[in-house]
This record gives C-alpha cells, sequence and structure tokens, in this order.
C-alpha cells in the first residue's frame, strides 16, 4: 500500500465516523464513498491517489474560471490580511461597494440606459437570496396597504433551494413533499419542456409553449389579489433535470405578472453569469424582474456569497419610520473576503470568459449531437449556452437497481469525469475556461457511462432519438 492509498483510506474511515453528506442516502455510501479530494486545478480535482477527475459540473454549478485561479487567489489572499471580516449593520467596506457597483452597472437597463436596479442585499447562500426576496415583497405590499398579497406563485418542476421559505415555492415533489405540512400555501403554474432544446432557441421569442403560458397567464388572473410574487428560473430548471421552458414563455409570464402587480423575483443562482451565454439569462429578453437572485459562481465558486438585486426606487416603500425597516440580516453579511473574490471573478468573467464562449458553446453542442449519434439510449439533447442536458429512454427500475443516476456516476468517476446524473439526464455544465479537450473528455465519459450502465445485461428499452 502507498502513502497515498494509507491517506485515502484513514480520510475515508475518518470521514465515515463523523460526517454527514448532503443529498446523499447512507446505503448509497457503501458502493460510493465520498472521495477525499487533496486539491484541485483549473477543471480538475485532484483525490488523495494523485487522480485527476475532470469537473464537468463546475462543482455543483459554482466554479467559473477553473479551481485555484491565481487572480481570485491573489484578491482572497490580500483581502484576508488587510480585513477579513466586520459586521455590515453600521459598516462598510470597498470590495462589498465595488462588487456591488459592478453587478448594478452590467444589470439589465431601462430602455433610457439607465440601469433597472438600484441597490444589492447581500447574503451568504442562494437559498438565503430567495428567502430575502420573498420578505421584501411581503413587506413591501403590506407598507404599501396590501396585507392580503401574501402568496406565492411558482413552476411546476422548479428549485430554489432548501431553507423553509425558499423550499415553500419549489414545485419538485422530490425536495418539498417531505416537508409540506410545514411549508407556505403556493400557487404552481404549469411550465413547458422543451427536450430538445437548442442555444439558438434562446433568441428573445423562441421557445413558446401557447398552451401552458396562458394555463399560467390565467392562474395569475385567478390569484391576483392575493400574490406577492412569482418566482421563476429563466429558461433552465437545472435540479429539475435540466428542463429548458424558453425565453417566450419566461418573458411571457413574467410582463403578465408584473402588470397584475405581482413582483417577479427572477432565481439566476444557477443560470446566470455566463452559464447560458450572456451574462445573466434574462438579458435574452427585455425583461426587467422587480428582484434578481445570484449567488453560486458569485464569487467565481470560491466562498459564499449571495446577492438580490433590487429594482431601482423599490427601497422607497421601507423608508420613513424605523418600524418599515427590513429587520433581514446575515452574520457573515457582506463578507470582505467573499465579495474580494467576487469583484476579480466578476471582471473575468465580462472581460475574458463571456465574450470568448461562443465557439465553445457550438463545440458543446457538436458533443452532445456525437453522443446522441453513438448511444440510441439518449432519447433527446438540450443546451442553453454551456449548458447541456442528455436524456435518456431506459427502464429505470430495472437498470442498477433503481440508482441509475448513482450507477451512471460512478461510471463517469471511473472514466476520470465529475458527472452527477439527474436520474436519468446526465448534464454537463463545466467551468467556463473548458475548451474543447474538455468537452471531448465529457463526450467520451458520457458514452462509457452511458453504454456500461444501460447496456448491462441488455435489461435497457432503447429506441433511437427522434
Amino acid at each position: 500500500m502507498t502513502d497515498f492509498d494509507s491517506v485515502e483510506l484513514d480520510l475515508a474511515s475518518r470521514d465515515a465516523a463523523c460526517l454527514w453528506h448532503p443529498a446523499t442516502h447512507f446505503r448509497d455510501l457503501e458502493s460510493l464513498p465520498p472521495l477525499p479530494i487533496a486539491a484541485a486545478e483549473g477543471c480538475e480535482l485532484i483525490t488523495s491517489a494523485g487522480e485527476r477527475i475532470l469537473d464537468g459540473i463546475s462543482s455543483w454549478w459554482t466554479c467559473l474560471h477553473g479551481h485555484g485561479h491565481p487572480r481570485i487567489v491573489e484578491a482572497v489572499s490580500k483581502q484576508a490580511a488587510r480585513l477579513d471580516h466586520v459586521m455590515f449593520a453600521g459598516f462598510t467596506h470597498a470590495p462589498a461597494v465595488e462588487l456591488a457597483e459592478r453587478l448594478l452597472a452590467h444589470a439589465p437597463r431601462e430602455a433610457s440606459g439607465e440601469s433597472a436596479y438600484g441597490k444589492v442585499f447581500y447574503s451568504d447562500c442562494g437559498s438565503a437570496s430567495i428567502e430575502v426576496a420573498m420578505k421584501l415583497s411581503f413587506q413591501s405590499h403590506l407598507q404599501r396597504g396590501e396585507p392580503q398579497r401574501r402568496r406565492f406563485a411558482t413552476l411546476a418542476n422548479s428549485y430554489h433551494g432548501e431553507t423553509m421559505g425558499a423550499l415553500s415555492v419549489c414545485g419538485a415533489d422530490a425536495y418539498r413533499e417531505l416537508f409540506s405540512p410545514l411549508l407556505l400555501d403556493v400557487v404552481q403554474l404549469p411550465a413547458p419542456n422543451f427536450p430538445g432544446h437548442r442555444h439558438a432557441d434562446l433568441a428573445e421569442g423562441r421557445g413558446h409553449d401557447d398552451a401552458a403560458a396562458d394555463a399560467a397567464c390565467a392562474l395569475l388572473d385567478a390569484h391576483a389579489h392575493e400574490l406577492s410574487a412569482l418566482l421563476i428560473e429563466p429558461v433552465v430548471q437545472c435540479a429539475g433535470k435540466m428542463a429548458m421552458t424558453g425565453t417566450g414563455y419566461y418573458a411571457r409570464i413574467c410582463e403578465h405578472a408584473q402588470s397584475l402587480g405581482i413582483h417577479v423575483i427572477a432565481d439566476e443562482i444557477a443560470v446566470g453569469f455566463g452559464r447560458t451565454g450572456r451574462l445573466l439569462t434574462t438579458d435574452w429578453t427585455s425583461l426587467r424582474p422587480d428582484m434578481i437572485c445570484l449567488s453560486k459562481g458569485l464569487s467565481g465558486g470560491v466562498l459564499p456569497l449571495a446577492a438580490t438585486l433590487l429594482r431601482r426606487g423599490f427601497e422607497d416603500d421601507f423608508k420613513g419610520a424605523p418600524s418599515r425597516s427590513f429587520m433581514h440580516s446575515h452574520t457573515f453579511t457582506g463578507n470582505p473576503v467573499a465579495c474580494a473574490a467576487g469583484v476579480a471573478s466578476f471582471d473575468m468573467l465580462v472581460d475574458e470568459r463571456i465574450p470568448a464562449l461562443a465557439p465553445k458553446i457550438a463545440a458543446m453542442a457538436r458533443a452532445l449531437e456525437s453522443v446522441a449519434a453513438d448511444c440510441p439510449e439518449v432519447r433527446a439533447w438540450r443546451q442553453a449556452g454551456f449548458i447541456g442536458a442528455l436524456e435518456l429512454e431506459v427502464d429505470a427500475e430495472a437498470v442498477a437497481g433503481g440508482r441509475l443516476g448513482l450507477a451512471l456516476r460512478r461510471a463517469a468517476l471511473e472514466a476520470g469525469v465529475l458527472l452527477r446524473p439527474l436520474h436519468d439526464t446526465i448534464y454537463w455544465m463545466p467551468p467556463l475556461i473548458a475548451g474543447e479537450a474538455e468537452i471531448e473528455r465529457l463526450r467520451e465519459a458520457s458514452v462509457k457511462a452511458i453504454r456500461q450502465v444501460c447496456r448491462a445485461g441488455e435489461s435497457t428499452k432503447t429506441h433511437h432519438r427522434r
């Protein structure tokens, strides 16, 4: 046994003795225990044994510039030495101001060309930014004399986080059903799903589903008097098997909600920061949501950080007597080190990453199409920017004891790539620095995983992609 092997085994056993991992079934740990990671560099994770694994999902959609990017490392190091933390109630600092200025300057604009957004409220994770937006919406209506507006609308199959408020507005039963007795009663709207969505479909006006939009707007009409806000993931429902709902639907129901005095809260936590080819996915439309929630890639994937952007003038409802203040706080709100990482990340994103995405998006499309051509198990593939998904046609209960996603993940790891399939859907969301070599590794690992898992025992039902 090598020194690397002993270190890995020791860490794995110590982990098993004391840790409870998220989104993990205890029984699954027997066949796929947590893999000790000692370091990370660029698009790769490095195990304690020195093996390199391509991070095909950006470590849960956070890593934009690759791991350990020197500009972010330098920004974090310098800021930690200068000012590590200070409470954000009654104090401020340059990194928080500079990041907020950048966010507002690049947010959607009014027809006049002026930024449509005037304030940034920091928090420390995506769920928290959603909770902030929900509370702001309710309190705003309350202080405008509309106390009856206390419900929220959300989309079927949506995901917004797992704290109680954020979980309440999730439309996916897999996350909320168990806790439903504890959750808010929401209005759930039908959402379309375009299994063959292509990147070109992001152009404004494409991706309409009139039946779903008509039904959604009718529900908004019926509940307008009691609705505080509509929460929506623009175009891609990431945790919902990367379902793609289309910009046409997104634009129509958001515009209709705002015409009824219902706030629109755009959840760009996963799809913002260049993931769909523009800074925000909302930028594919002319929409100006009342609030935009950001996290994950906000710090470049280095530190916990979230922000809720507010439409210009939204804060007016909170001015006046102290009782009208928004009494919400997090201990690490506006943490200087996290904000410094965010500034460095944002500048690289705008100056380098987004301008270079077009050929990478085209390369991903070719790779997705190639997997579908090589694997008749692929029923459909879809793409929005640098997000790709392969939907499989399999008997999910007959394959891998019903643990299809886990089996595919294990097979991909054996091929040197981190994928975390959502049951029958393999998705790719690599760091934005990934190039054709990394995309080819994603393609090869996906083909190997599909063939290895779905053809085991010849128990899979397959047919060619329509």
